[in-house]
């Protein structure tokens, strides 16, 4: 893969930081720290070269060139070789369209108006046309690749993050949980005591699920049958929960359970490494390479 550093400078995200960074130095007056280029392994021409000079400061290339490459360029590169390998990988046209409709119809709903007035809100001087070209497209093929990583990995992810359905009651005491746990023998007499017990239906639960107390997250490896778990399940703060499990076979919930791995918030990562590894993606600039091995070490094999 080409050094894609040597992209920045044309993105026109870059330039809008520049733009922003000239607008903050003619307004408060704020300036460059000095940065030596004697840790980088790139640089720009006639960095030394006058690129802004506003009340007496004088900021060179170098200057924003390296403030770039340290605030925004591991960010920049990222998404950068996600688009390439997107380039590759996300090649069916009609999904794409279907992922860049349901993004921009996510806008519209979101911003309540249209896609057009929503750019011009957001001082976007593009066409529409454009801004879907620029910005949505982009997004959505990263979306779909995701989504083509869960679909190859969809068995591991499922262990991996321990994917259960649950429903849930907690009352106070061990004994009268167990004492639940004796009389329910089906889901519907379940029902009927979570009902009465102010239970709760928690759907779909994974390893990562927030509102889902620690100590039964804990216990998710023991529910492998559809049906109440045996014992009682005792709570971080000092209750004791009831476990139903249900939907056990997967491959019948498989698209749910996509969408919702594939929504997980740590499954960028490994979907990026799993990527990353296929296409050799390294960074030559050593300062910036240590800056996305921040993000993740597994981004280089």
């Amino acid at each position: 893969m080409k050094n894609i550093l040597s992209q920045l400078s044309k993105h026109k995200k870059a330039t809008a930081i520049i733009c922003v960074i000239v607008i903050i130095l003619c307004i408060t007056g704020i300036y460059f720290t000095t940065r030596s280029s004697s840790k980088y392994s790139t640089s720009v021409s006639n960095g030394n070269s006058t690129a802004i000079k506003a009340n007496d400061i004088t900021i060179t290339k170098d200057d924003i060139y390296y403030y770039l490459l340290e605030n925004y360029g591991s960010n920049q590169v990222i998404n950068d070789a996600l688009n390439y390998i997107c380039d590759k990988e996300i090649t069916d046209q009609k999904a794409i369209d279907k992922k860049v409709n349901e993004t921009k119809e996510s806008y519209e709903s979101y911003s309540k108006q249209s896609l057009a007035d929503y750019i011009k809100s957001i001082g976007y001087t593009g066409t529409e046309e454009q801004y879907i070209k620029e910005m949505i497209e982009p997004d959505a093929k990263q979306q779909l690749l995701k989504e083509k990583y869960v679909e190859a990995n969809f068995n591991k992810l499922v262990k991996q993050y321990k994917v259960k359905y649950l429903k849930i009651i907690t009352v106070d005491t061990e004994s009268q949980a167990l004492k639940l746990i004796k009389s329910c023998t089906n889901e519907d007499n379940f029902n009927q005591i979570m009902s009465d017990n102010n239970g709760s239906d928690a759907g779909l639960v994974t390893t990562k699920s927030s509102t889902i107390d620690k100590n039964i997250i804990k216990k998710l490896d023991s529910f492998t049958k559809d049906g109440i778990y045996k014992k009682a399940i005792k709570t971080s703060d000092s209750k004791y929960a009831i476990i139903w499990t249900y939907n056990t076979n997967k491959k019948e919930k498989k698209s749910e359970i996509k969408e919702a791995l594939t929504n997980i918030s740590d499954l960028s990562t490994k979907a990026n490494a799993y990527y990353f590894k296929k296409y050799n993606f390294d960074v030559y600039e050593t300062q910036l390479k240590d800056e996305i091995k921040k993000e993740s070490k597994d981004y280089f094999g």
